[in-house]
């Protein structure tokens, strides 16, 4: 067995699976639909708390309304032509806290907290992505997202948590998110056909940041007081 044009194989990115143009529309509407509704309901609930419960959803459902609008009348139109789709995971994020509002006693807040080392991760990949757009590194570290060996290094990591866990149920629920993004990847090819894309968006990667932020600030203070 010729090991070497074998390991080329799980390396190619030369015949990349990609989605049809139409499920790739299809995605990008319903894609940022579902994240401004999520936006505009956390909006909401930061800043207008107390705020009338027909509001609570009248601006969400208003926002995913607007984003469905075709032309450049939508937000739709605008937020493709800058930042393409969000990730498949934001999407998943956004969707499970809609779900949330719906069932807190099915998905409590204690059980969709992830692990600080997920941000990291995402941190992480982010900046080194960010760094390949400038030929920082040896090899394109995009194009290995075409390639089956990063699915396959990524499906590992995703699982270590799983069976590391033990008694934590948010490890192991961040597993079952990150696997269950990664096979919707795998039979849809969403939103590029590219793995990275699937996991991470500019947005993401920013609220990753902030949050990473936020954590080591209350860490400090805690350790002032």
């Amino acid at each position: 067995m010729d090991w070497t044009s074998h390991l080329n194989s799980l390396l190619s990115t030369q015949v990349p699976a990609l989605p049809s143009p139409g499920m790739v529309r299809l995605y990008l509407v319903l894609s940022w639909a579902l994240v401004l509704a999520a936006l505009g309901l956390w909006s909401l609930q930061r800043w207008v708390p107390q705020g009338k419960p027909v509001w609570r959803w009248a601006v969400p459902f208003g926002l995913a309304l607007w984003a469905v609008w075709p032309g450049p009348l939508s937000p739709t139109y605008w937020l493709g032509l800058t930042f393409q789709a969000p990730s498949l995971l934001s999407l998943a994020l956004c969707g499970l806290f809609l779900l949330r509002q719906f069932k807190p006693a099915v998905l409590p807040a204690e059980r969709c907290e992830a692990p600080w080392y997920f941000g990291v991760g995402g941190i992480v990949l982010g900046w080194s992505l960010l760094l390949d757009t400038f030929a920082m590194w040896p090899v394109s570290l995009y194009a290995l997202g075409f390639s089956p060996v990063a699915l396959a290094v990524v499906a590992l990591v995703a699982c270590l948590p799983w069976l590391l866990a033990g008694p934590r149920p948010s490890a192991r629920n961040i597993s079952f998110l990150l696997v269950a993004v990664l096979l919707l990847q795998v039979l849809l090819r969403l939103p590029t056909g590219n793995l990275w894309d699937a996991l991470l968006d500019p947005w993401l990667w920013i609220v990753l940041q902030l949050e990473g932020l936020q954590r080591e600030l209350r860490r400090f203070r805690s350790n002032q007081s």
